[in-house]
């Protein structure tokens, strides 16, 4: 058990891992990521009305919305240096600003490895969308000759104004990078960029198969979606399970809940590394279960995908999804990894 002190909410937009534990109802809301925090065990964590007796602060509001309010954080600050406690914060979304808070441990989901993890941050995994990933049943491929890659999702743009929208950002970056000569500007284009070039480099492969269910909407977001959100979620989920690898690049920020969700169905998740960093990197041996492409080769993707194929056998292969899938429950999936965290990471 985790004995955490969070004072006061000053809004009722807490950080949903604390919903039991301050009273906040169930997520009855169309937003399955929203509802799923409610599906899993946080029971390890007990709140107390003591710092003195805590083990943490746990700041109960995702960083992004408090962080400009100084007398709030300020408050944990003068405790944490009273009492000699640290100060728990999860920077929980898509920004990728800095995050420094005295005392302080920030868990986020998205990194550079080109430019290191502080001491203080702790890379987490991001929580798969919804518990209908985990209600699918589990089901092994066999090996065959040529392996399925897939992908469904957003690649593409329903009108010139996103594709104004899309060139807007995009220009900056080369811009940094041909005329100032930034050579880590690349790894900041959002994912759609990777999205189209990955396809492009695998749809005429003679190495794979592929099966791409290409979008020109956010099927994620309620003002960009088109269609029915059941019908959609569940053509994406039978896009990833009637596959053996799963294309997989990152959204706007350094990371993508496609990702977990592969693992989670036991499928091979095929990553466009822009210099990712993976949570529990020095636990984890994902390059068991996952395939790195650098961002700086994407063209020879499909070489990656087959080099990684050709070293399995039928037997292998399996193990292989079964690792991705257990590595998930065990390390990955959120309520598992922030117990494990505690319980070893965190330990005083």
């Amino acid at each position: 058990m985790v004995k955490v002190y969070t004072g006061k909410p000053i809004s009722n937009k807490i950080f949903r891992i604390l919903n039991r534990q301050l009273g906040i109802p169930p997520y009855l809301g169309k937003k399955p990521y929203r509802a799923i925090f409610d599906e899993m065990d946080f029971s390890f964590i007990e709140v107390i009305e003591t710092p003195a007796e805590a083990d943490f602060l746990l700041i109960p509001h995702s960083y992004f919305s408090v962080q400009d309010n100084k007398t709030y954080i300020d408050q944990f600050v003068a405790l944490a240096k009273r009492y000699n406690k640290r100060i728990i914060v999860f920077a929980y979304g898509d920004n990728e600003d800095d995050s420094v808070i005295p005392h302080a441990t920030i868990f986020r989901y998205s990194g550079y490895r080109y430019r290191g993890v502080n001491e203080n941050e702790i890379i987490m995994p991001t929580q798969i969308y919804a518990g209908d990933i985990l209600e699918e049943p589990f089901l092994l491929r066999d090996r065959q000759d040529k392996p399925v890659v897939s992908f469904c999702g957003w690649a593409g743009f329903s009108s010139w104004k996103e594709w104004l929208r899309y060139i807007s950002k995009i220009i900056p970056l080369d811009i940094k990078k041909y005329v100032f000569f930034n050579t880590h500007a690349d790894v900041y284009k959002q994912g759609v960029y990777w999205r189209k070039k990955a396809i492009k480099a695998l749809i005429h492969s003679s190495l794979l198969k592929t099966s791409f269910l290409i979008r020109n909407f956010y099927a994620a977001n309620k003002y960009t979606i088109q269609g029915d959100p059941e019908v959609l979620r569940k053509e994406y989920i039978q896009n990833i399970t009637d596959s053996d690898f799963v294309l997989v690049a990152r959204g706007d920020s350094n990371m993508a809940v496609r990702f977990y969700e592969t693992l989670a169905l036991g499928r091979i998740p095929v990553v466009i590394d822009t210099e990712w960093v993976l949570p529990l990197e020095d636990i984890i041996d994902y390059k068991k279960f996952v395939v790195f492409v650098p961002y700086t080769d994407i063209k020879n993707a499909d070489k990656y995908i087959r080099k990684f194929w050709d070293s399995l056998s039928d037997e292998e292969f399996k193990k292989r999804q079964k690792l991705a899938r257990e590595t998930f429950m065990k390390y990955l999936k959120f309520d598992s990894f922030l117990k494990f965290i505690f319980e070893t990471k965190l330990k005083r």
